[in-house]
């Protein structure tokens, strides 16, 4: 795509409802004009998990709309699938893929499925769509080579060769940006700005060739995040 006026990315959401929409409304997505890129984790830890999963799923395949998976995504699919799992202290204790899930957010989400009439075939409208999202995607616009993904991946490695974990887990150019030395723009969300020390705002780090886009929506100080990559324009909901 090579004629769109705005490449908007959407930073993590984590079930936070209020100021995902508070961000898409200042935000005004044109899909005629514009490119829209999720990073991922719109579930855990907020309080309003449903209406994202609503939103979510209604908008999958939509014009000029992309959804990346994140660590929150792969945690409850892999939770949501294990099977017969030992609902015990040990699992807890040993790290079981549902415990590692309700642990870190999952329930939250958990919970406020379960209030609703519609349990199961939310849970398993939402397995079909983690299977449908993925991992990176890469995007051309005015000469200049756009790489979006979860959480981290190897410059140097081609993006149909990056490790599963890497994309999802690690946070290493997050912590460490110099290690980042090629000419693409690197766009990545998981680790939340203020835990490196930054405002709860985008940070474009390595000349601009680094954004970092998870300013910690489910924080007492965070926000939900867009950001218009072309023009440097921010789209944030309030604190």
């Amino acid at each position: 795509m090579d004629r769109i006026e705005r490449l908007l990315v959407f930073g993590d959401i984590h079930g936070k409802w209020d100021r995902f929409m508070m961000a898409y409304q200042k935000a005004a997505f044109n899909p005629d004009k514009d490119l829209l890129i999720f990073l991922g984790d719109y579930l855990d830890r907020g309080e309003q998990p449903v209406p994202v999963m609503e939103w979510v799923m209604e908008h999958l395949g939509q014009k000029h709309i992309v959804f990346l998976r994140g660590n929150h995504e792969q945690m409850f699919y892999t939770a949501m699938k294990a099977k017969d799992e030992p609902d015990n202290l040990l699992s807890f204790l040993f790290g079981s893929p549902k415990a590692l899930w309700l642990n870190n957010g999952g329930s939250i989400t958990l919970s406020e499925i379960e209030k609703t009439d519609r349990k199961d075939r939310l849970i398993d409208s939402w397995l079909k769509l983690i299977e449908q999202l993925p991992l990176y995607t890469e995007v051309k616009v005015n000469g200049r080579i756009y790489w979006f993904m979860h959480a981290d991946c190897e410059p140097d490695v081609p993006l149909a060769e990056q490790k599963t974990k890497t994309l999802l887990w690690n946070r290493s150019l997050a912590m460490h940006p110099q290690l980042h030395q090629g000419k693409q723009i690197i766009v990545l969300g998981h680790t939340p700005v203020q835990a490196l020390g930054y405002q709860a705002n985008p940070q474009w780090l390595q000349d601009g060739r680094l954004v970092l886009m998870d300013t910690g929506s489910f924080m007492g100080n965070g926000r939900v995040s867009c950001a218009d990559l072309l023009s440097g324009e921010v789209y944030q909901s309030s604190i």
